[in-house]
This record gives C-alpha cells, sequence and structure tokens, in this order.
C-alpha cells in the first residue's frame, strides 16, 4: 500500500468517527420533538441536563398529542372551572358564555352544539339521559342529550346590531335557585343533590320540584365559593363547607350523622380566616381524607368522624389516591407524596413560581400540569422526577383530567379540548 493511499484511509476514518460522535451528541440532547406518521406531536423521554437518568419505569415514557382543537369560548372573568363529562366515545362540554357541545373523543370534532343564551357558572353533569349546569342567575337548567343532539341550530341575524346571535334553546328542567350552584349537582336515583354557593345542601325532586329535605350552612362573612361536591357512600353524604367542616348526612332524610371542624378560623382577619373548601373528598376503605385551603389535610375515621391525623398542607384542587399513598399539588406550588396511614410525608417537590393542577396516575408515574402547560412526570414511589415539556397551554387550577387506560382529556381555559396518549 502506497503513502498517499494510507493517508486517504485514516483521514476517512477519522471523519467518519467525528460525525458519529456528532450524531450520538446530538441525539443525546434532552427532549426531541417530531411528527409521527399521522401528523401528531410526539415527546419522548430522552434524559436532558436536568432530567435524572436511568429512572424505572419512566425511561421508555412517550406523549402523543392527538388533537388539540377549539371547541368553545372557554372560561371567562373569574369563572370557576366548569368540568367535562365523558360517556363512551362523546365529551360533553361547556363554557362560560353558555354553547353546550358533544365532542367526538377520538378525533376532536364536533358533533352538535346548543346555546343556551345564559352565563353558566357550575357543571356539568350527566344525570340519566341529560345535561345538568349551574347558571349565573341562580338556576338549575337540564337538557335531554338525544333532544339537544338532534337539534339543527340556526343563527339568527339581526339587522340592527348587524351582529349573529343564536335563538335560546329552552331547558327541558328550569328550576330557579336561592343561589348560584356551588358543584356538579349529584344525581340520587330520580332525585338531585345540589350544593349551592350559600353551602346549603338540597335533595330535591327535579321533575316537580319538590324539596325532599335540606341542610341550612353557617354563613361566614368574605367567603368565596369553594367548589368541593359532595361525596355519597352507600346510605351516606359527606360534605366539606367553607366554615372548616366535614359532616355526614343520612341520604334518605338528611338528618346529621356527625359534624367535625378540622380548619378552625384563625387568621388575623377574615380574609386570612378564610377556609374554602374546593378540593373533593376522597374515601379509601373507613378512613376519608380532606383539606381546606389555608387550612390543614386530615383523615377522618367515616363513621364517626374522629381525627385520625393532620398534615399542614393546604389545597386548591384534588387529590389523588394510589395503594398507600395520598398524592396532590398544594396552594404554595409543591408535589407531596403522603402515607395514607400516618400523614407523614413520603416525598415533595417544589416548583417555584408555578401554580399547578390536581395531579393524575397512569402505571407508575404521577403527572402533574401547571397552569402555564408545563406538565412534569414523577416516579410516584420516590419522587424521581423524570420528565419535563411545556405544552404551551393555558389551564385553570381546577382542571379536570379524565382517564381512559393510557387516553387523557381535559378541557383548557381558553376552549381548547386537548386528547394525549401515553406510551411507557
Amino acid at each position: 500500500m502506497n503513502k498517499s493511499r494510507y493517508f486517504f484511509i485514516v483521514i476517512t476514518t477519522l471523519f467518519l468517527t467525528s460525525c458519529s460522535n456528532f450524531l450520538t451528541w446530538h441525539l443525546d440532547r434532552g427532549i426531541h420533538k417530531g411528527k409521527n406518521i399521522n401528523n401528531q406531536e410526539s415527546y419522548s423521554n430522552v434524559p436532558s441536563d436536568n432530567t435524572k437518568e436511568n429512572i424505572s419505569p419512566g425511561n421508555n415514557l412517550k406523549i402523543d398529542m392527538i388533537y388539540k382543537k377549539s371547541i368553545s369560548s372557554g372560561l371567562n372573568g373569574n369563572s370557576g372551572y366548569l368540568h367535562i363529562q365523558k360517556l363512551n366515545n362523546i365529551l360533553y362540554i361547556a363554557d362560560t358564555e353558555g354553547k353546550l357541545s358533544g365532542v367526538d373523543s377520538i378525533n376532536g370534532e364536533i358533533l352538535w352544539y346548543i346555546t343556551t343564551n345564559t352565563e353558566i357558572s357550575s357543571g356539568l353533569s350527566i344525570v340519566n339521559d341529560s345535561i345538568c349546569l349551574g347558571s349565573a342567575n341562580a338556576e338549575l337548567l337540564c337538557y335531554n342529550i338525544e333532544s339537544a343532539s338532534s337539534n339543527k341550530h340556526t343563527p339568527v341575524v339581526s339587522y340592527l346590531s348587524d351582529l349573529i346571535t343564536f335563538s335560546e334553546y329552552n331547558p327541558d328542567i328550569k328550576l330557579q335557585l336561592l343561589t348560584e350552584l356551588a358543584s356538579p349537582v349529584i344525581p340520587v336515583n330520580n332525585l338531585l343533590l345540589l350544593k349551592l354557593d350559600n353551602d346549603d345542601l338540597y335533595l330535591i325532586d327535579p321533575v316537580n320540584n319538590n324539596l325532599i329535605w335540606k341542610s341550612e350552612s353557617q354563613n361566614i362573612p368574605l367567603r368565596t365559593k369553594g367548589a368541593s361536591s359532595p361525596l355519597i357512600i352507600d346510605n351516606s353524604i359527606f360534605i366539606a363547607r367553607d366554615n372548616g367542616s366535614v359532616s355526614s348526612y343520612n341520604v334518605v332524610n338528611g338528618t346529621l350523622n356527625w359534624f367535625t371542624i378540622i380548619s378552625s378560623r384563625s387568621g388575623r382577619n377574615d380574609l386570612e380566616s378564610q377556609r374554602d373548601a374546593e378540593m373533593d373528598i376522597i374515601v379509601s376503605g373507613e378512613t376519608l381524607y380532606y383539606g381546606h385551603f389555608q387550612g390543614e389535610l386530615n383523615a377522618l375515621n367515616i363513621k364517626t368522624g374522629d381525627i385520625i391525623w393532620a398534615s399542614p398542607f393546604s389545597f386548591i384542587n384534588n387529590l389523588s389516591i394510589n395503594e398507600n399513598s395520598l398524592y396532590g399539588s398544594t396552594s404554595d406550588s409543591q408535589i407531596v407524596s403522603i402515607d395514607k396511614a400516618s400523614g407523614f410525608i413520603n416525598w415533595k417537590d417544589s416548583l417555584e413560581n408555578s401554580t399547578l393542577t390536581e395531579p393524575f396516575i397512569i402505571d407508575q408515574l404521577l403527572y402533574v400540569f401547571s397552569t402555564t402547560g408545563n406538565l412534569n412526570v414523577y416516579d410516584k414511589d420516590n419522587g424521581d422526577k423524570i420528565f419535563e415539556k411545556n405544552f404551551d397551554l393555558e389551564l385553570h387550577p381546577q382542571t379536570n383530567f379524565i382517564i381512559d387506560k393510557d387516553k387523557v382529556y381535559f378541557h383548557t381555559k381558553d376552549g381548547d379540548i386537548v386528547h394525549l396518549k401515553i406510551t411507557i
């Protein structure tokens, strides 16, 4: 072999080695975003400089955004979050301005919609074959799904204002209430359980507007509307109120079973003493778990209301429960895992300058969004963060996530419906 040929081989080998090293370096840099064959956004867990490597079970985590579609005008002003519901393959969605829609969960296409022509402040609930909402005019509105889905809704042109509006679609049930609904209504056989903005609890017959029973609450100054929903188990109703209490009632006649103050008023003024009931009650076995805003997280005996333990965390959205632990995002931007038997902290992580949504769990991973759409994923057992990505979404702190195996559905504050698919 002559010298010139030998020199050429050496140079070529060095060049190919450099290219290989450059390619390897490039592929090892962070989380890469691309398009799959269905033109969906795809995010993979390739470890970045600030993400821990070699952590099971999330090494192969992949998140596909199947779609993000504008459905409604979203939540306006200081409106509370309006819950979405999924029945079979249809998502039911309402916005503040009063648009009620049925959406195909597979592709995000609007199947039908009606206009209520009233501001919606609470909901939505699927009760038997109807969708029930609460209006800002303190009304309970219920719409038959079959009738609404077959409605041919046509615009009405106003020549005076030169604007297109929509004729009002009349509800099948319309009841005037004392105050606004604070949370979605709950069906009890053919009856409805209503929690009002003034913290009163009503069981009514919606057909003839008969009151079965009611439980009145003590009003407190400067109280805002707590969005916590009552919970029904067997023959008992459990409710958290804005006066810092949790109580249990007989579902048949409204008789009080027990009443417990878990977050007493202790601030220097009425504002600091607020103990808003925001998160929903959760129960595991014979233990009930609840925490007020600016209060404490408590475990109570479900039969007696006796406090088992208390942990100093404040919540404005729901907890998740999995195996032996509770998971939540606190009002001061911490992700916490708490032992459900003792109240001791398993692990926590602080996400400073972030307002967080409720967490949810798929397989062994804990997912939590910030209200700006930044998704953080943790190993639920040890608290190691294994994934972080900003999806650039505008979310409400009380955004509820519908989990269907490896699929996640939710409604953004600005009116988009989002469908994520998670593969591990």
